[in-house]
């Protein structure tokens, strides 16, 4: 009976993994999110109180969670909670010039850097005494593609700085993770999920500004995937991330893959 724990199971990606797995009954599955009340009831599904950013949050649900779990050993911990900021999307680097940008770029980096990488290890660290109880020893971060730079530079794309930057940093904590632990057999991976349309938005209804940076890095993606079709759902992502997760070995530890188990983002 294999056990979950998904940090940041509010909504999207991280909601997608909890109906999921949850629809197994022999699955264990414990979602952490900052606000309980706003997950939506899902059979053999508990819901913990806990916040990438509140590393005393995130020690408190993995101590209830080390008694709601058989023997007290997370077989997967997967750490999804992100922060990312549609105000800096699509501005170029040497943009950020003058007041408000200035000041903008310095608050986004730090919101990316405290959620997306300290919160990542804040998450692994409450987490990681039940997973090393387990057989299994499995820790997932959540990336993006676009932490990838090859992929950037063939896409020509800039923009969302303080979150990619993040993501970038995040990989490089994931692989000293593995390196940390490789003696004791826990594995560890960043896994990006691919482009998966987590909102339900109308383009047309968006900025102007916004809608010519989101075709501008649509046409970048089809330049580098010609068979590239537009974002992929939850639905679609979760199970594939889920298979790549199940194939994680040793000899792939520390690794920044994509959910087709490649550095093939999209």
């Amino acid at each position: 009976m294999p056990s979950y724990v998904i940090v940041g199971a509010s909504r999207g990606i991280g909601l997608g993994y909890l109906q999921h797995l949850a629809a197994d009954p022999s699955n264990t599955v414990i979602g952490i999110a900052r606000t309980p009340s706003s997950v939506p009831q899902i059979p053999n599904a508990t819901i913990l109180q806990g916040d990438l950013t509140s590393a005393s949050s995130l020690h408190a649900a993995a101590a209830k969670a080390a008694t709601l779990i058989p023997n007290g050993a997370v077989d997967h911990l997967i750490v999804n909670g992100v922060y990312a900021s549609d105000s800096t999307a699509f501005i170029n680097p040497s943009e950020f010039v003058g007041e408000p940008k200035e000041s903008l770029l310095l608050s986004e980096l730090q919101n990316s850097i405290s959620t997306n990488v300290v919160g990542v290890v804040y998450a692994i660290n409450a987490f990681l005494p039940l997973v090393r109880k387990s057989q299994i020893k499995k820790v997932v971060a959540i990336s993006t593609g676009l932490a990838d730079i090859k992929l950037l530079e063939d896409a020509e794309y800039t923009g969302a700085i303080p979150y990619t930057t993040s993501k970038l940093a995040l990989n490089m904590v994931v692989a000293q993770y593995a390196i940390e632990f490789k003696k004791e057999g826990v594995l560890f991976l960043a896994l990006s999920p691919g482009l998966v349309q987590t909102r339900d938005v109308d383009p047309s209804t968006l900025p102007q500004e916004v809608q010519e940076g989101m075709a501008r890095m649509g046409a970048g993606f089809a330049k580098v995937y010609p068979e590239f079709k537009g974002p992929i759902t939850v639905e679609e992502s979760v199970p594939m991330q889920l298979k790549v997760i199940d194939g994680l070995t040793q000899e792939k530890s520390g690794q920044f893959l994509s959910h087709l188990g490649t550095q093939q983002w999209l």
